[in-house]
């Protein structure tokens, strides 16, 4: 495996259906970040899960007007990357993987 980081990639493009109204999330930096989350079905389910629930943020502020614009049944196409946020959970640390977009279209 090459370390050379130039040939890294951590790019995500996804095309879903809007599940839940975008919220604002202020962390404890102050940072706001718009939370919504899309339903994607599978192609071919291995499992009884016949979709895939991603959740999605947005940090700048013309992607979050858009991402507030949005209701529940949309179709929206979306790309990014994949960003593990943490933070404290009572007396331990929480984690949750989610896509930090870069762009968002509604279709």
């Amino acid at each position: 495996m090459s370390e050379e980081f130039s040939e890294w990639v951590n790019s995500v493009h996804l095309v879903g259906r809007v599940t839940s109204a975008a919220e604002d999330i202020e962390l404890p930096s102050e940072t706001i970040l718009t939370r919504f989350r899309i339903v994607i079905p599978r192609a071919k389910p291995t499992t009884k899960t016949t979709v895939d629930t991603i959740d999605l943020i947005a940090m700048k502020a013309g992607l979050q007007r858009k991402a507030r614009s949005l209701v529940p049944g949309d179709i929206v196409e979306v790309q990014g990357e994949m960003r593990r946020r943490f933070w404290k959970a009572g007396t331990s640390v929480a984690s949750r993987v989610e896509v930090e977009i870069s762009s968002l279209s509604k279709l």
